[in-house]
């Protein structure tokens, strides 16, 4: 430290004029020094508490979020952090005399408000997905450490009594330093989130990385810069900056209690948010599982889907036996979601139902649980802001929570081609059940369906990705999300990730048909007895389909030589079938050409050749049962199967072959079953590991595979089901006509504060009536809502959604390679649906898999099915 000569250090007014050309040295308090990196790193935790929230755009939730977050970092971080500095920075103009350096209260202002409104653009332009482009993170990076320098240098413009000075080395220095640490703390909070891995002490990281952007660059910058006394000056202003320090003080001061009040409220808000969550995890629970085209789930900011408690007293053991794929209780809830359109008139009394219920002990402990199941779902519904009909169908396997045994996630297995029977829930284990209702974004109704006297004037982009985002959520990937969603659940990481995956790609094709329109092809409908029931062997990525191959060059229809040549094959062996095939093949090729006497002819002999085709590559892709060529018999039955769920497209066929799989060595009682047959990590396995057929294949249960048949084709059998349905939906909720104007009133007052949803279209009025959907009358018995034909539901669903569309064939090279070859031209959102002129298909086609069991068990390998009473439950 170099002092001004002692015999000037008794006169203050010499000694200004000494430091006019000599500068002043600096003196910082170290408690004061550690105080502002102390705000500095709270800032910046605060600002990637805010900003982590933020998940669109739009919406003002997102735009306070964006305002918040750039105060905390701006006003806080950045220049609260600076001025917390410079009130413990003390020049020494002698030994015993200390001046302090004052600012100008105009570029005070200026220094605070032109980094908010700088901060705020950088974290707009940054964006507010979960995959963000890392270049945006650069560019916003750079722009937040130009922010940082732009406010550190801009408070010393224009001090009123001191001329500063800058080092040109330690300014560029400053600003790399700001620049990279900045971009550095931003791209590892960004990668982190999009992951789903940031913790409290991962977001302290990234705010330690950004608080050294701000605070490296602020020492660094104050070692290379100097102050000097400006001509003029009078001593006793120099020495009387005081004041000014404490009003900077207690500004900051009260800017850090706010800021500290933020993040303990966000704390305590995601707390009760995982407490509830973990709550939910030893109760039985209904959940949405809504994916994006791109295959991102739907989540909350919290780390969550949208869930809803099943309130129930019944014991958790007896529930989980219902839950099971195989039983009734799970099959009724199964085709109930397929059909929610029947709710749909009952939701204002099932709500006022809940609300009853929640005032009366008794009355919940004796209610079933399938009414519980329905009320939950109304109000997962309203949760979601969305009518009951879009909240997609019910997946076919349940998930225990609460199981968690610790294993390292190395040995986690995801085997998609084990048996449905690979796992066994271990039910004194388990604290809960979760059912996850999936479907895809895009084709859902608002809430104001649901509640006909709604408000219903709102801009029309309901469900869409933006929709969902401007309302609080976010997209992600199911790898990613899978951890955080185990953890809140208490599972398995590798467990969740196979039941994430498995309702991605239900969500794509589990519940939608998969054949192509105009396609024919070969199907294998096999099962394979177990005690008292049977498993069917269908694709995993879609459980109602049977294994089948498109025929190459084959059109629809078949000509009549085709279908006579296969009433001439029925019952015969595949082997059986591959020699006729081959014979007329071979017979062809060696005689002149003239041998074909016509297009018929020549047609015949491609089928055969197709025939041909498939049945080797069925045979190459069931290669675990060796003499399937043997077993395996030809239907004379061609089945038509719809190929969308509008009836404007021509169907596909299918060929069918028969077979009962010879059973495993081990003959199992029925287990429950997790994922879609896959190996979940340290549950054992009820079956040997060779009990498994090959992938893409699975087994499922024969009643649950029926029963998808039936939704799939929605024909004779679905119109029962959907009057059985509503038969019960009326005796738990019975509407009555004098009231149910009041109800709905009453309803709509309680719900007042949900927002104005898009005007859609309700229910038609049938023909020859003048009934309004929202009169209760038409539902006082199963044969009042048109149950002549029920179709007419489907017809009215379809009208609702004007924004769905078909969805377009599987691609090329997964299809090939699963037998499911493409053929369907891509459908586009402005194309409309054609009259539905090929229903008459579901009826010809409806109970074919009964037809098939019905061949079997009269077969030679009938006796296989002794004891197997498999007509029950169908």
């Amino acid at each position: 430290m170099i002092w001004p000569p002692e015999e000037i250090w008794d006169d203050p007014m010499q000694l200004v004029e000494y430091y006019e050309t000599h500068a002043i040295s600096l003196h910082p308090l170290p408690g004061i020094l550690v105080l502002s990196i102390i705000v500095s790193v709270l800032g910046s935790y605060a600002t990637l508490l805010v900003l982590g929230r933020r998940t669109s755009s739009r919406g003002w939730r997102n735009h306070l979020f964006l305002g918040l977050a750039a105060v905390c970092f701006a006003a806080v971080a950045v220049w609260g952090m600076h001025f917390v500095s410079y009130v413990g920075v003390r020049g020494r103009a002698s030994p015993d005399l200390t001046w302090y350096i004052e600012f100008s209260r105009g570029m005070t202002a200026v220094s605070l408000f032109v980094p908010l409104i700088s901060t705020a653009m950088a974290f707009w332009f940054i964006g507010y997905e979960l995959d963000i482009p890392w270049w945006r993170i650069v560019v916003s990076g750079v722009f937040v450490g130009l922010t940082i320098v732009f406010m550190h240098y801009s408070a010393a413009f224009r001090l009123p009594f001191l001329r500063v000075g800058y080092s040109v080395v330690t300014v560029v220095f400053a600003i790399v330093l700001a620049c990279v640490a900045a971009t550095a703390a931003l791209f590892l909070f960004f990668r982190l989130r999009s992951q789903w891995s940031v913790s409290w002490w991962k977001r302290g990281l990234c705010s330690i990385f950004l608080a050294v952007a701000v605070c490296g660059m602020h020492y660094l910058g104050l070692g290379g810069t100097s102050y000097f006394t400006k001509p003029g000056v009078m001593p006793d202003q120099l020495a009387g900056g005081g004041g000014q320090s404490t009003r900077l003080i207690i500004a900051i001061s009260v800017m850090c209690a706010m800021i500290v009040v933020i993040s303990i409220t966000f704390a305590l808000i995601d707390l009760l948010a995982r407490r509830e969550i973990r709550k939910k995890a030893r109760h039985i629970v209904v959940a949405s599982a809504a994916f994006a085209e791109d295959g991102k789930i739907l989540v909350r900011h919290d780390g969550t889907i949208p869930m809803q408690m099943i309130e129930t007293e019944a014991d958790l053991g007896g529930v989980m036996s219902e839950l099971d794929p195989r039983q009734s209780t799970f099959q009724w809830l199964y085709q109930l979601t397929f059909n929610w359109s029947l709710v749909r008139p009952f939701v204002p009394r099932v709500f006022e139902s809940t609300e009853r219920r929640t005032k009366s002990k008794q009355s919940r402990e004796s209610a079933e649980f399938r009414q519980r199941f329905v009320e939950a779902s109304v109000l997962l519904a309203r949760q979601l802001g969305t009518s009951v009909e879009s909240l997609g169908e019910l997946f076919d396997r349940v998930m225990t929570t609460g199981t968690r045994i610790p294993v390292p996630d190395a040995a986690a297995t995801s085997d998609d081609s084990s048996s449905i029977h690979g796992i066994t829930l271990k039910l004194h284990a388990s604290e809960g059940v979760l059912l996850f209702l999936v479907r895809e974004i895009g084709k859902g109704l608002p809430l104001a369906v649901d509640y006909p006297k709604m408000n219903q004037d709102t801009p029309g982009n309901f469900d869409t990705v933006d929709w969902w985002l401007e309302r609080g959520y976010r997209l992600t990937e199911t790898r990613f999300f899978s951890r955080t969603l185990a953890d809140h659940m208490g599972v398995g990481k590798g467990e969740m990730d196979v039941f994430l995956s498995a309702c991605k790609t239900y969500a794509k094709r589990g519940s939608k048909p998969v054949v192509q329109s105009g396609g024919t092809y070969l199907g294998l409908f096999g099962v394979r007895p177990t005690d008292s029931t049977l498993d069917v062997l269908v694709y995993n990525f879609a459980r109602h389909q049977i294994p089948a191959y498109r025929l190459p060059d084959v059109q629809y229809p078949l000509t009549a030589s085709m279908r006579a040549w296969i009433r001439e094959c029925s019952n015969a062996t595949m082997s059986e079938i591959l020699e006729r095939a081959n014979e007329s093949l071979a017979r062809a090729d060696s005689s002149d050409q003239g041998s074909i006497q016509s297009r018929e002819d020549e047609e015949l002999l491609e089928f055969q050749a197709a025939i041909v085709v498939a049945m080797e590559s069925l045979t190459s892709a069931l290669k675990s049962w060796p003499t399937i060529q043997d077993l395996a018999r030809l239907s004379p039955e061609v089945l038509e199967l719809p190929s969308s769920n509008f009836d404007d497209d021509p169907p596909a066929q299918m060929v069918v072959l028969e077979v009962i799989l010879p059973a495993p060595e081990a003959r199992l009682t029925p287990i429950q079953s997790r994922a879609s047959g896959i190996q979940a990590p340290v549950l054992s396995s009820g079956r040997a590991d060779s009990d498994k057929p090959p992938p893409p294949f699975i087994y499922t249960p024969w009643t649950l595979f029926a029963k998808s048949q039936n939704m799939i084709i929605r024909g004779k059998k679905w119109n029962e089901i959907c009057k059985s349905l509503n038969t019960e939906l009326i005796k738990s909720y019975p509407l009555i006509p004098t009231d149910l104007a009041a109800e709905i009133d009453a309803e709509e007052k309680a719900i007042q504060d949900i927002p104005s949803l898009p005007r859609v279209s309700r229910l038609g009025r049938r023909p020859g009536t003048g009934t309004s959907p929202a009169t209760p009358a038409p539902l006082a018995s199963p044969d009042s809502l048109g149950f002549s034909d029920i179709d007419t539901i489907a017809e009215e669903k379809a009208a609702l959604q004007e924004s769905a569309v078909r969805r377009p064939g599987t691609g090329e090279k997964e299809s090939a390679k699963r037998g499911l070859f493409v053929g369907r031209k891509d459908v586009t959102g402005d194309e409309r649906r054609g009259p539905p002129i090929y229903r008459s298909v579901r009826q010809k086609t409806d109970g074919w898999y009964l037809r098939s069991m019905r061949t079997l068990e009269r077969g030679e390998q009938g006796s296989w099915l002794n004891g197997n009473d498999w007509q029950a439950g169908v």
